[in-house]
């Protein structure tokens, strides 16, 4: 149902009234209508009716036209005014217009008051739409706990609310223009210069993490700004609205947190190098002394056996027993050390260690190997320990998870990094196994890389295997 327009019209002409009456009928517009037929009622019919237009002949009053018009727009505030009038004086329509006149009629043209009413009507709603949103934005930018502020096409600044002022110290005229600039932290501020720039040049989004430093008290805050670019309806470029969010709090707990994990990295590689130490001197210590005092015993042992030889047969057989028992620690020895720290590993190398380990694997296993390696490759002796242990670690969750038939490995050079990759034909890793916190394998793998700005990428595929690759620079990062 159309909803009836308030009209109070003003005119003391009959005819005029009845001219009027007729035009509306023909309009089809559905309203209500108040006619007075002097100002002296005016203010009280505007309390009672409060009309959505007024319609008024100037002529009413013995007043100047423009003056007429100037008390009545005093009276009816923001209603909009309609003159209706017959005379036809371009000067006189002007200066009614000019003094707050929404739109002029010409009794002589009566036809036009239907249409020039809704226009009315239509034009008051969005004044009213746009008064109310003013107000809302003005609203929600003074209790917003973040900092806004609006920018033109060229990217200057034309509003800050409160909030924003807050953050940074800045008042409204100290920001205008590109004085917000003047916030940002000098370390940063050619940087968010740059950026802003680029934006408002390539008409996108902004996005960035900054400092600011607020100079009346000497404080130094981390913000988060963001602005999004407003679009005409013809697609230019109509400015930005954006906010700044004080994230210090988070920033500083970021900043402690990596000051914590790189302690932590540092620790772990101390203690990681502090046991290859230790391993190395033990595998020497059980090697040289140890092994060279069961060898001694064992000459000794033989020796005896040599002068025994008519003795009696039980004592030739435990002297027996205990030159092979000899035999047998010595081995174990050997192996025990080895498996500390393989001294192929520094005698010859990478490559050496690797085939060695996987042949040693493969023989204990039944698993297949194939190898790929570049044997000129020179690596340092660190970055040489930290590839041989996670490539045992790798063979050692081939045996124990990925039920492969065969596993193929390669070692090469790439630019300034080392590449290490171990394929193997299982079941292939899952992503939940790679995610349980409980893989300190894995992680001690990622740890060891990490330790050389280095990196380790474990991805499976369900029962087509698993590929492990390793990447560990020749030199440490200038970054």
């Amino acid at each position: 149902m159309t909803k009836s327009i308030r009209i109070l019209f003003i005119e003391n002409k009959q005819e005029s009234i009845a001219l009027f009456t007729n035009e509306m009928r023909k309009s089809g517009l559905e309203y209500e209508i108040r006619h007075l037929t002097s100002f002296d009622l005016i203010p009280e019919a505007v309390e009672e009716f409060s009309p959505e237009v007024v319609i008024v002949d100037f002529n009413i009053a013995e007043l100047k036209p423009s003056d007429t018009i100037t008390i009545l727009k005093n009276m009816v505030a923001a209603t909009p005014l309609i003159i209706y009038s017959d005379m036809l004086n371009e000067e006189v329509v002007v200066e009614c217009m000019r003094s707050g006149a929404t739109d002029y009629v010409f009794k002589q043209h009566s036809a036009r008051l239907g249409p020039a009413i809704g226009s009315a009507i239509d034009k008051r709603r969005v004044q009213e739409e746009l008064r109310l949103s003013k107000e809302r934005f003005n609203t929600l930018a003074k209790v917003s706990t973040v900092g806004i502020f609006l920018a033109s096409a060229d990217g200057f600044y034309l509003y800050v609310n409160e909030r924003w002022s807050d953050i940074t110290g800045l008042s409204y005229d100290q920001a205008f223009g590109d004085g917000f600039l003047t916030a940002v932290h000098s370390h940063d501020r050619k940087r968010v210069r740059t950026e802003w720039h680029r934006c408002v040049r390539e008409q996108t989004p902004f996005q960035s993490e900054y400092r600011i430093f607020r100079e009346s008290d000497k404080k130094e805050l981390w913000v988060m700004g963001q602005a999004l670019p407003e679009i005409n309806t013809d697609g230019s470029l109509a400015g930005f609205v954006g906010t700044i969010t004080d994230i210090t709090e988070r920033m500083l707990a970021e900043i402690e947190i990596d000051s914590s994990r790189k302690q932590l990295r540092a620790l772990t590689v101390r203690l990681q190098n502090i046991r290859e130490e230790e391993r190395t001197h033990i595998a020497r210590e059980i090697h040289d002394d140890l092994g060279q005092a069961l060898t001694g015993l064992k000459m000794d042992l033989v020796w005896m056996n040599n002068k025994m030889q008519s003795s009696d047969e039980a004592v030739q057989k435990r002297l027996k027993a205990m030159i092979e028992l000899a035999d047998a620690t010595i081995h174990k020895v050997r192996k025990l050390a080895t498996d500390l720290r393989p001294g192929i590993l520094d005698d010859i190398g990478l490559a050496a260690a690797i085939e060695w380990q996987g042949k040693d694997f493969s023989e204990r296993t039944g698993i297949e190997f194939s190898f790929h390696l570049d044997e000129q490759l020179q690596i340092d002796e660190k970055r040489t320990t930290a590839f041989f242990r996670i490539f045992q670690e790798s063979l050692t969750n081939v045996i124990r998870h990925a039920q492969a038939k065969n596993v193929t490995i390669s070692l090469r050079k790439d630019g300034s990094n080392v590449i290490l990759t171990i394929e193997d034909d299982g079941r292939g890793i899952a992503q939940n196994e790679l995610a349980n916190p409980r893989s300190v394998g894995i992680l001690g793998m990622k740890e060891r890389a990490a330790s050389f700005n280095g990196e380790v990428n474990v991805i499976g595929v369900p029962n087509k295997g698993t590929t492990v690759r390793v990447r560990i620079p020749l030199a440490e990062s200038s970054s």
